[in-house]
């Protein structure tokens, strides 16, 4: 009798149940967790291809107008020009999507010494396409601000029309891009078409 007295737990202490989580209550967090990830994944991605789009077309526009502001300010008569580039130092004629540079016409040192790049831009990521509409390989910006032949670019990805980017550059040499992915800035607006 005395055994199984000690045996047994004293009076007013209970077994704890064990810490953590049931077998149920397991597969259903992961359940729960499986579906939240199958809706996050797709639009974090699309979200990084935007945000990845809207860098390369702000990189362009920058150096348009970079390439506006240096001419203005050095008030050559060659002006400064943007190019496609792949060697990143000379102007090769070559599909923008591989690069470009921004080139004075003389050098703002030494005028006896050739230009060098004032800005130089690599090739976008694969997938991606940079074409001018008119198939030109250069824009030169006067040193009035105005360019000797108005450009406008589509930048297309995987994506396809829908999401391609638009940018132009007047006469005058104002650079403006479309705030509609897959449109033009013609009113009414033109649906793009990739490559």
């Amino acid at each position: 009798m005395m055994l199984s007295n000690m045996l047994r737990a004293p009076c007013g202490h209970r077994r704890r149940p064990a810490a953590g989580f049931t077998l149920v209550e397991l597969l259903i967090t992961v359940a729960v967790l499986s579906f939240l990830l199958a809706l996050a994944v797709p639009a974090f991605r699309s979200f990084m291809q935007n945000d990845q789009q809207w860098v390369q077309q702000n990189t362009l526009v920058l150096s348009l107008n970079a390439a506006r502001s240096e001419a203005i300010k050095q008030d050559v008569a060659g002006g400064v020009q943007v190019c496609s580039s792949t060697d990143g130092a000379t102007c090769t004629n070559t599909p923008w999507a591989q690069g470009w540079i921004v080139l004075p016409s003389v050098n703002p040192v030494n005028p006896l010494l050739p230009a060098t790049p004032l800005q130089v831009i690599g090739a976008l990521p694969t997938g991606t396409t940079l074409t001018e509409v008119n198939n030109n390989f250069s824009v030169t910006f006067l040193s009035n601000g105005a360019v000797n032949t108005p450009v406008a670019f589509r930048m297309c990805d995987v994506r396809g029309a829908t999401q391609a980017r638009y940018s132009q550059v007047t006469s005058m040499g104002r650079v403006l891009s479309s705030p509609t992915p897959g449109q033009d800035l013609s009113s009414p607006a033109v649906a793009l078409v990739c490559p």
